[in-house]
């Protein structure tokens, strides 16, 4: 039998047993242009939603229309009597309804659906599966995350991780917070300034951040300079930052050497710069051999690489107790000693902010779990191709990259 001649009213006690409206019942089903409306009728009086009673008296009702799950190849809209009340609490208003939110176009359901759809899929690709328009879904979107993401007043952050993130050419910025302890991104801020982590304290309340005990960082000046303003918990400053600088300075070593070589030796130097800036212990054994072999044609080249080898094995997590400082303060006696220019740099920068690099050996935090969460945001803004509202950007980063709450 053709759909053009099928009796939907036969299908209604199927339809009720499948698809609860609470305090209403299913009336009628009717197709018009590969559209099911669903018609309700009122089966109780109208719910307050301020005190929750039910209530004899209202002033006014009108048929709302919103839309359901689709069914097979037809959309579905719910059509239903809603009530504005007059309630004796003093309430005067639309009832509630337990299915629907107020003023939205669509069901909870339906909704909770188009949210999930909405963290796998762009807005616009959404919009074209379910047919509604990209800012209906994207209001939806919205609301849904505002609803699943905690609030700074329900968190009580002790340790905390503050990174940057580009969110866009001509070094444009993101300020992400991470709760160490809960492994969940807790706010996110646009730019990097001092005034940017001011208003991460503002927002937590000079209470709560007066509680903060560590905040780990790299030696970014504006975070420090307002981490020590609004709490007075202790600056790590993350031992990944310090070791990138030291494959840095490593690496202009290597190139100054490289420059001065003959041919011959350049030759031999080529295609090789992953062997110097690699841990040791991380190579195979034939990747050991061409190491040996680079190394015997310089001698400064192995002086730096042991310094920095060194380096390495004063912040490895497992030696994070073995007099890690005085071993730190004789490394730069080293250095000195080698007389390796490129590596003065990096020495002034330790002993500037040599208390913070010290109360990583204390405290053992690191922003090591950032790289995985700045993964995740660059997948949002590709899979977006960008984002041109800022805001609904920072609210999927705080989706994808902090922690859950029970949505209402």
């Amino acid at each position: 039998m053709s759909n053009k001649h099928y009796n939907w009213r036969e299908c209604i006690p199927a339809f009720s047993s499948i698809f609860s409206f609470v305090g209403f019942k299913i009336i009628d089903l009717e197709e018009s242009k590969e559209t099911l409306i669903v018609t309700l009728d009122a089966t109780e009086l109208p719910r307050c939603p301020k005190c929750g009673e039910l209530c004899n008296r209202y002033d006014d009702v009108y048929i709302r229309s919103v839309n359901d799950f689709h069914l097979s190849i037809f959309s579905c809209r719910i059509q239903f009597p809603a009530r504005q009340i007059r309630c004796k609490c003093g309430y005067r208003g639309n009832q509630y309804l337990d299915f629907v939110h107020p003023y939205s176009h669509c069901t909870k359901r339906f909704e909770d659906y188009i949210a999930m759809l909405c963290s796998k899929m762009t807005i616009s690709s959404v919009s074209q599966v379910i047919g509604l328009d990209w800012k209906t879904v994207k209001r939806i979107d919205i609301a849904h995350i505002l609803d699943s993401i905690p609030s700074l007043d329900s968190i009580t952050p002790v340790n905390i991780g503050v990174d940057e993130v580009a969110y866009q050419k001509g070094h444009k910025y993101l300020t992400v917070v991470r709760d160490l302890d809960l492994k969940a991104v807790i706010w996110v801020g646009i730019d990097r300034k001092t005034e940017t982590m001011s208003k991460f304290y503002a927002e937590l309340g000079p209470e709560k951040s007066k509680m903060i005990e560590t905040c780990c960082m790299d030696m970014w000046d504006p975070y420090i300079n307002s981490t020590k303003e609004h709490t007075d918990g202790k600056i790590i400053f993350d031992k990944f930052h310090l070791v990138k600088k030291m494959n840095e300075f490593l690496d202009k070593v290597r190139r100054r050497i490289f420059s001065e070589a003959d041919p011959e030796t350049k030759l031999k130097m080529k295609r090789k710069r992953f062997l110097i800036l690699h841990k040791g212990s991380n190579l195979s054994e034939k990747n050991v051999e061409s190491l040996n072999e680079l190394l015997d044609l310089n001698e400064v080249l192995i002086k730096a690489y042991l310094l920095k080898e060194q380096f390495l094995d004063i912040f490895d997590s497992d030696n994070r107790h073995c007099m890690p400082v005085l071993r730190l303060i004789q490394w730069m006696d080293n250095v000195e000693e080698s007389e390796i220019k490129e590596f003065f740099p990096l020495i002034k920068t330790i002993k500037r902010h040599f208390e913070g690099i010290a109360n990583y050996f204390d405290f053992g935090y690191t922003n090591a779990a950032s790289e995985g969460f700045n993964n995740k945001i660059n997948v949002i803004k590709r899979a977006a191709f960008g984002f041109r509202d800022l805001d609904y950007f920072i609210l999927k980063i705080r989706q994808s990259c902090g922690f859950k709450q029970t949505i209402r």
